[in-house]
């Protein structure tokens, strides 16, 4: 980002470059990102711009120290914009703590009211064993050798014996509907004791996740205010350091659309100069894995919310086969991202007070690249 540009020039070779007036932004011949092909667009005088040489070249003095003021600026910056995409991916993991202990809790209740009905059956089928079991009671010796001795004919001793079998064959029945029951049951019961227990655990989790997440989001709102008021307090001059160079490069004209991806990234265009706000996901202000969201979701196709989950979500890319639309993470914490716009640029929306724009894909240590 700003620090790059900092590093590569330098303070004094800057104020010599603000006091000759190459630093001036020009408006440089560029492809409209609305017009299909990328129809080139000049200025309001139908040619391409270019920058006047300040009157006043005696920026040296106001300039004094920009440079390490500036890289600690950026410093700042980028911790703040790094601490941004990690709570995008801390708020992602608590929501799905939260989903998980909801369908953890409603498994318990479920688990719990089948194994009630489960109870109730066992103590229907254990009460039709004790009914049966009062009848063999009331009715003295119900074995064979008695129906024979009470049978009155050899009819009579059939219906007996038939009778005697049903009997018992009810009672055997009974007794192992009851025991299944009663087993099924505990098995449910100890299943609904484990979804509880474990719905109360992501519970707590949750609770810690969202404990500390609160903390972090006080943390970063402090960084956040640091970096606008140091911002917002630049000079003129110092200004044009912390923005760099023009929004589009001189010459850029937009890859034609031939798919989703390069959809996404014409879609991207058309936010140039769009201001950067933290956690912003536009549609007229963005931070970087926002703006990557918000243009992928008007293709219709949803993306990660953070730059961390951008970097691990979708297909690996090798640097040789990056195509347009292609999201580009940056340094090793996966702390910030662009979108490939074609001819070596990117497309990214680099920081506070400064707009969304074009800028050399390796401007930046690129960690990974990520295809959607």
């Amino acid at each position: 980002m700003i620090r790059s540009f900092i590093a590569a020039v330098g303070m004094t070779t800057v104020a010599l470059l603000l006091s000759i007036g190459t630093v001036a932004s020009a408006q440089p011949t560029v492809a409209d990102p609305s017009t299909p092909g990328g129809a080139a667009v000049t200025d309001e005088q139908g040619g391409a711009a270019t920058a006047t040489p300040p009157t006043d070249t005696g920026l040296g003095d106001d300039l004094e120290g920009a440079g390490e003021d500036l890289a600690e600026l950026s410093r700042l910056s980028e911790e703040a914009g790094a601490l941004g995409e990690e709570l995008h991916l801390a708020r992602a993991e608590l929501d799905r703590t939260v989903a998980e202990r909801d369908r953890l809790e409603r498994s318990a209740g479920v688990a719990a009211a089948t194994a009630a009905a489960a109870a109730g059956n066992a103590r229907r089928d254990q009460s039709l064993v004790d009914h049966l079991a009062s009848m063999r009671y009331r009715g003295g010796d119900t074995g064979a050798t008695r129906a024979a001795v009470l049978a009155e004919s050899p009819r009579d001793l059939v219906h007996r014996l038939d009778a005697l079998s049903r009997l018992s064959g009810a009672t055997t029945t009974a007794l192992d509907s009851s025991k299944a029951a009663s087993a099924e049951a505990a098995r449910l019961q100890g299943e609904a004791q484990e979804a509880a227990q474990a719905a109360r655990g992501v519970a707590d989790e949750a609770r810690n996740r969202t404990e500390e997440l609160d903390i972090r989001s006080e943390e970063m709102r402090a960084r956040m205010d640091e970096v606008r008021r140091r911002v917002d307090a630049l000079s003129d001059a110092q200004r044009a350091l912390w923005v760099g160079g023009p929004m589009i490069p001189e010459g850029y004209v937009a890859p034609p659309v031939d798919g989703i991806n390069s959809a996404a990234l014409r879609t991207a265009l058309t936010r140039l100069g769009s201001p950067y706000s933290w956690g912003a996901t536009g549609p007229s202000e963005f931070d970087c894995s926002g703006l990557m969201v918000w243009s992928y979701a008007q293709e219709g196709k949803t993306l990660p919310r953070s730059s961390q989950a951008q970097a691990v979500s979708g297909s690996p890319v090798a640097p040789a086969d990056m195509q347009p639309g292609d999201l580009v993470i940056y340094y090793p914490g996966a702390t910030h991202v662009g979108m490939y716009a074609g001819d070596g640029m990117v497309l990214h929306a680099p920081t506070y007070g400064v707009p969304v724009k074009l800028e050399r894909v390796d401007a930046m240590p690129i960690s990974g690249i990520r295809r959607y």
